[in-house]
């Protein structure tokens, strides 16, 4: 059997008959605020249980998708990573499900002042101060 290295990659299905979410809220732990949800469950044999799950991210829809690979969904992933998700439907069943890619955030104004300050080798910066 092939190994398949999931790194910066997950996936979603459509929850098990037996889940429910049933409230959302906050929790601080030392000072450390969290979004919740929870989630009733049972276990395989029936025992009743409330998992709690925490916010990471958020993803917004991808109203500019410019071509058909781009995700249909993308947002933060805590402070310094990006979420990109792609809607899809299971051929066998006909569910939806979602498939995730995690990358690194780079922020459009970033990109461009990152191109505005490039200069060609032999000439100096305006305002040269090299702090050595």
């Amino acid at each position: 059997m092939a190994d398949y290295d999931e790194t910066n990659k997950g996936v979603a299905f459509t929850p098990f008959e037996t889940q429910r979410l049933i409230l959302q809220g906050k929790i601080n732990d030392d000072g450390k605020e969290m979004k919740v949800v929870l989630v009733a469950d049972q276990t395989r044999d029936g025992k009743k249980l409330i998992e709690v799950y925490e916010k990471v991210g958020v993803l917004f829809e991808n109203d500019e998708k410019k071509s058909e690979k781009a995700p249909h969904y993308t947002g933060p992933l805590g402070l310094m990573r990006r979420l990109a998700a792609w809607r899809k439907t299971n051929e066998k069943n006909n569910k939806p499900y979602m498939t995730f890619s995690v990358s690194d955030k780079q922020a459009k104004d970033q990109q461009q002042s990152t191109v505005e300050t490039m200069q060609p080798v032999g000439q100096a910066l305006p305002n040269d101060n090299i702090p050595f």
